[in-house]
């Protein structure tokens, strides 16, 4: 059986602010628990994903197996320890409700499972949740909410601790109620295939979300990935149809393949968090965004857009809307099929949502491109110095916003059926 050392995932910085913004990229940094980070070049640290959330392995001789039919309903598990979960029910769930100290490992091997009214998965405590997909899953909600308890189940899987999900399998979640997955602390994603269909957010999480890779295929009616705090893409490929793209107070892309069919904003950075200056910063990846008509954008902020890499490819009426400064460090801008070499701006013209005056006209010009963004009607376009040398990226530290290492809990854990 593995017994990996948790590594704390969030860590405050110890480099000085000024060391860290006159830096040229990212700089790898380790911590006191010898799990390495990196510093973007705003001066936000970034998520540091362990070795624990990428391990699928486990000892099947030492597991549980919970085999689902339609006669088992409810199955409570209370201990640490790993589970595999197969078979299929069309009415029953997995509550999770473990010590503070302990790691529930759930291994999902060719599943189905419907709650008709609440969640397929529902984390009411643990340390550490630990979802490794096999073979195909499918978790769903029957299309009502129904109170079980003082917590607002609104997901498939919903998680009021720490979740990572990995491995190689296919996980379907269809909410025509709610969320997908919802995760009230800290989540990883570190592979796998999702299709996710819901009425409103595909993944909600509170505090912060890193996603390192995986398929992720997503329909919903309003944000397809969106968490409170800092959002960081590492890598994977999605395809997302829905009204937000991705939404954050901080969203962070270091890499990926990311397409996206956006009804109201594309990618969008909003104060949801006081750890936070809203920002949109790109390092890497390929995106291509589509927006649909009206008041939209392919890239809005409340704070700030920095492009220091990658490719993003925006076609719409406004390409980027931001309150803040930005930042063209590198890369490729590309807005209605024409490269540009500053980020336009939706605020600077009257034909905008209002605010700074001058620059750009409310819209695209008679051929439907976007027009240049002259920088001499907003300075350079570059990020000045804030006035009172504050960092536009972290400014302080909402909710937990870190995981502690402890030794996995050997023992296994009692289920209950219900």
């Amino acid at each position: 059986m593995k017994v990996i050392k948790m590594a704390k995932k969030l860590k405050v910085c110890a480099v000085a602010l000024a060391l860290t913004m006159a830096l040229a990229g990212c700089t790898a940094l380790a911590n006191s628990s010898g799990q390495t980070g990196t510093i973007s070049v705003t001066g936000v640290e970034q998520l540091s994903v362990t070795d624990k959330d990428n391990d699928t392995s486990y000892d099947e001789s030492e597991a549980e197996t919970i085999t689902f039919t339609d006669s088992t309903g409810t199955v409570k598990i209370t201990k640490a320890g790993t589970y595999i979960i197969t078979g299929s029910t069309s009415d029953g769930m997995i509550i999770v409700e473990a010590g503070e100290e302990d790691d529930v490992h759930l291994i999902l091997r060719d599943a189905t499972i419907t709650s008709s009214t609440s969640a397929a998965i529902y984390i009411i405590s643990c340390d550490e949740t630990y979802i490794t997909l096999e073979g195909t899953n499918t978790l769903a909600n029957g299309g009502e909410f129904k109170a079980i308890d003082e917590n607002d189940i609104d997901a498939v899987i919903f998680s009021k601790d720490d979740l990572t999900i990995n491995g190689s399998g296919t996980l379907n979640i269809t909410s025509p109620a709610g969320h997908a997955v919802v995760c009230k602390d800290d989540m990883v994603i570190t592979g796998g295939t999702y299709n996710l269909t819901a009425a409103e957010d595909g993944i909600n999480t509170n505090n912060s979300l890193a996603i390192t890779a995986g398929t992720f295929t997503v329909k919903v009616s309003d944000d397809a990935i969106h968490t409170d705090g800092l959002l960081q893409v590492d890598g994977g490929t999605f395809d997302i149809t829905a009204a937000e793209g991705m939404e954050a107070t901080y969203v962070l892309i270091n890499d990926g393949d990311i397409t996206i069919s956006a009804s109201d904003d594309g990618i969008n950075a909003g104060q949801k968090s006081d750890a936070y200056t809203p920002t949109i910063e790109i390092n890497g990846g390929n995106i291509k965004i589509n927006m649909g008509q009206g008041d939209t954008d392919g890239l809005d902020a409340n704070g700030n857009i920095i492009i220091n890499g990658g490719t993003v490819d925006i076609t719409g009426q406004s390409a980027c809307d931001y309150d803040g400064t930005a930042q063209l460090n590198g890369g490729t801008l590309i807005v209605n099929g024409t490269q540009v070499d500053s980020i336009p701006n939706q605020m600077m013209g009257g034909g905008g949502r209002g605010g700074m005056g001058g620059g750009m006209a409310g819209g695209p010009n008679a051929n439907g491109q976007m027009p240049n963004f002259d920088p001499s009607s907003s300075g350079s376009g570059q990020m000045p110095q804030m006035p009172d040398g504050s960092n536009p990226g972290r400014q302080g530290f909402g909710g937990r916003g870190e995981r502690f290492g402890r030794n996995q809990n050997q023992n296994t854990a009692n289920t209950q059926q219900q």
